[in-house]
Order: C-alpha cells, then structure tokens, then sequence
C-alpha cells in the first residue's frame, strides 16, 4: 500500500527539551506526515524554543498560555488539524512513528474510522520496565472495556489515529491524562468503528522524565465511570434542555435574594479580581448590585441587567452614585459606541446559550491591553436539577474555558478553580440530596463560617478543582502599543 502524505500529528510537548528535536525528526522522515501540530503546554524549558528552530514547513508550533495538561493540548491540536487523518504522537520517543504503516491500513481501506495502537496485543518489541505500570493499564482497560463493552487491550496507548471528521466532531473535556478513557467511551457512545493493531514501544524511566502517576490513574477510573454511556448521553442532554424561561427566572430571583447578604463571598471574589479591575467597567448581569458597590470602588461602573425588575431596584440602590450609571438590556445595549477597560461577567456567562458568541463580543468591546473577567460555575460533573432550574446551559472546565477564551481572539491570563469545599458542598446538596444549595440558611453558614477559613487556605494556591472558576483574558493590544 502506498505511503502518502496524508496524517496529521498531534504533539503535545511540556519541557521535553530533551527529546523533541529527536521526535520531531523522525515523525518527519515518515512518509505519512503531512503536517505536524506541535501543542507546546505552558513549556518552562527550551522546547518551543527547539521547535521554532526546525525550518520543515509542516511544522506548525501552537503555544498554550498556561500549563493545562495533555487533555487540552489535544484538544487545541485536534481543532487545527487539516489532513484526512489525525494521529497523537508524544514527544518522548516511547513510540516509534514508523508504526505508522501498521496503524493506517484499517483506515485507508474504509474498515475503521479509529485505529488504537497496542503495546500488549502481540509480541511486538517493548522495553521491559514497570511491572505494576502494567498491571495497572490492564485493569484499567478491563475496566473501560466492562463501561464501553469494546474489546481493547490497551485503552491507554498514546496512539490513536483517527479519521479527522471523527475526532473533530468530539467534545473533549479532560484536561489531563482522563483523555484516554474520555476519548474511549466518547468513540462507543458514537457507534464509531474501532479497530486495534500491534505496535513496538520503548517505555522511559521517571528518571528519564516519564510524568504519569498514581494520581492519573485516579482520575482514570473516575473518567471510566463518568463517561460510561449512560452517563455521556444524561451530559448531553443537559446541554440540550435549558430550563423554561419563565421557570428559571422565577429561581435565579429567589437565588439572588438569598445571596444579598453573603457579604464574605462577595468580598473573596472581587479581591481575586481587584488587580485587573481599573478605569470604564463593564458589569454584565449586575442583577441586585451587590458586587456594583465594591467594583465602583476601583473606577466608573456601567451596571446593565436586562431584567425590569433588576433595573427597579438598581436604580433605586445608586440614584445617588455618579460612579454607576445603570443600563436596561442586555451586553450590546450597554456597550453600544463605548469601549471599556474591564468587562466583568460574573456568574451569567454560563446563562447564555451561545457563548462563544458572547465572548466574541466582549472582545469587541475592550479596549486594547483591556481585561475580562469571567467567573463561571465549574465541573460538568457537578451540573444538577438546580442548575437547570435557574438557567445553566453549562458548567465549564479550565481546559474548555481557555480554548473559548482563545478561540475568541483573547490572551488567557490566568484561570483557575475557586472554592474546593463549595464543590463538595454543591455535589451533596444538589446533586445527591436534590436540595437547594442557595437556601438562606446554608448560603448564611458557608458565607459566614466557611468562606474566611477557607479564603485563607487557597489564597496563592492553585487547586485542582472548585464549585467555581475564575478566568482573567486579555484583548492584545495592537501593533502600535505592542
């Protein structure tokens, strides 16, 4: 069968100085590769540096601002793919891109629409190291295998090719090394034909820089059983069925009543925003105007709800305020001719059903070097009944809320996770008990005993997980001010 260029190779890379020039050279004298998409993820060392320095025209280096995991470098590479077929290549020389004539053939002749490469479905060379590593890869798969029922022997393997409509038609939501288990269960639930050949594999020491561990493997079999059947298409159709208008409106009011006095939360969040906040301010979705106060403290707020009876009570709470003038409508009715300094969207970005859209916009109304804001509920895993009930289209992971950010034409700041305990608090109250987490007196015991404790323990701190996140993007300047 004849070699063609026809692949594109997905290479995420974070500090593999060592290695990358070397992986790179030889994905590139396959004859398969028709372009390399080198995803360098928040790399501290001379990787993207290395691979800027290869003059090869398929190569193309794409550049994550933060370190996200291998979840969201796939998922950024997998969106700039342009071949027919789209293969993950890690760039630590423990696979051999020569296998590449062994993974397409199922491909090329119409038979499958995925090909899994594996280090244990024959006698392939492999170098002999970790024995539990091994052990651990097989329970993990014999475990995936009971949630899919596919038939694999190693659901782990970095290789993977795929047809570029299949892989590009998925949404991957895992940030880290869950994109194996997630991808797997994603590929059954779509009825898509898997296919699994032999490869060779030269595994490296830790000592050689190899990162998985202990903790991955946690997050596997989380990611087994999240992503099991059932529970992929009960995910979808979150995303499918808002709440009815009228419904969801009636609950957000009750919510914001009973959030008036939570006066600690809203101090820890406009402190975690306070460095950006400066100048004409934006605040989209003020609804009572608890936060207006403490956001009119750093420059002049427009303050625009499309709520009337929001409205009502805004312009009564700052009739005597010159420093918030209160708009009625929506973003673009505010936004109408002016440019702001900071759009801040707090907790109403997950309420708007096309959100890329959305962050479109706010771009267009930043001034250049200007910031946004988004504070957003966090965790798909934690969408409930309540959720639903006020309006919540989503709720949204760092890797997706950077890609959106992105995709939208801002620089990502800074995004992380806020409030761990309020994750678990959430998860208990509305998606186990099916109670209202916003009642009075549990907003009354978080926001008095629990928020100052646990202010202090996550200031500084990056968390892997929240009820909340908190994503500060930035509009490039232009030319003439860069």
């Amino acid at each position: 069968m004849p070699a063609e260029r026809c692949l594109s190779v997905i290479m995420p890379c974070y500090n593999e100085q060592a290695t990358i020039a070397d992986s790179l050279q030889l994905v590139l004298d396959s004859p398969w590769t028709g372009e390399v998409i080198v995803v360098d993820d928040g790399s501290t060392d001379t990787s993207a540096k290395i691979v800027e320095s290869n003059d090869d025209p398929r190569v193309r280096l794409l550049r994550q601002p933060v370190n996200q995991g291998k979840g969201a470098a796939l998922r950024r590479g997998f969106a700039a793919a342009t071949q027919p077929y789209v293969v993950v290549q890690d760039a630590d020389l423990e696979y051999d891109p020569r296998d590449f004539s062994v993974l397409m053939p199922p491909l090329l002749e119409g038979r499958a629409d995925v090909v899994f490469g594996s280090r244990f479905h024959n006698s392939q060379p492999h170098r002999v190291l970790y024995y539990w590593h091994s052990v651990g890869n097989r329970v993990l798969t014999t475990l995936s295998n009971m949630t899919t029922n596919l038939n694999l022997t190693d659901m782990e393997t970095c290789y993977k090719v795929f047809r570029r409509e299949v892989i590009q038609s998925i949404d991957i939501e895992e940030d880290r090394f869950g994109f194996e288990p997630e991808i797997t269960a994603r590929l059954s639930a779509g009825g898509w034909r898997v296919y699994e050949v032999g490869i060779t594999y030269q595994g490296r020491t830790y000592a050689e820089g190899k990162k998985i561990g202990w903790r991955d493997g946690v997050r596997a079999l989380y990611c087994i059983v999240r992503y099991s059947k059932p529970l992929v298409k009960r995910m979808d159709v979150h995303r499918d069925r808002p709440a009815h208008f009228a419904e969801a409106d009636a609950e957000l009011v009750a919510t914001l009543d009973n959030l008036n006095d939570a006066t600690n939360y809203a101090d820890w969040v406009i402190d975690q925003m306070r460095p950006y906040l400066h100048g004409d301010i934006c605040e989209v979705g003020a609804g009572h105007g608890t936060l207006t106060p403490k956001l009119a403290e750093t420059g002049h707020v427009i303050a625009c709800d499309p709520s009337g009876r929001c409205v009502d009570l805004l312009h009564t709470r700052f009739a005597s305020d010159d420093n918030v003038e209160v708009v009625h409508g929506d973003f673009e009715v505010a936004a109408e001719g002016r440019l702001f300094d900071t759009i801040v969207v707090i907790n109403v970005l997950e309420h708007i059903e096309d959100d890329a859209a959305a962050l479109a916009t706010f771009r267009d109304h930043l001034r250049p070097g200007g910031h946004l804001l988004v504070y957003a509920p966090a965790f798909e895993g934690l969408y409930s009944d309540f959720d639903q009930k006020i309006g919540h289209y989503r709720r949204y992971h760092r890797g997706p809320m950077i890609g959106a950010m992105l995709r939208a034409g801002l620089e990502v700041v800074d995004a992380n996770y806020v409030n761990a305990p309020g994750a678990l608090a959430w998860w208990l109250m509305a998606k186990k008990l099916r109670l209202q987490p916003t009642a009075p007196w549990s907003v009354r015991l978080y926001d008095r005993v629990f928020v100052p404790m646990v202010r202090r323990i996550e200031s500084g701190r990056k968390i892997p997980l929240g009820q909340s996140i908190l994503c500060v993007a930035r509009r490039p300047l232009e030319p003439a001010d860069a």
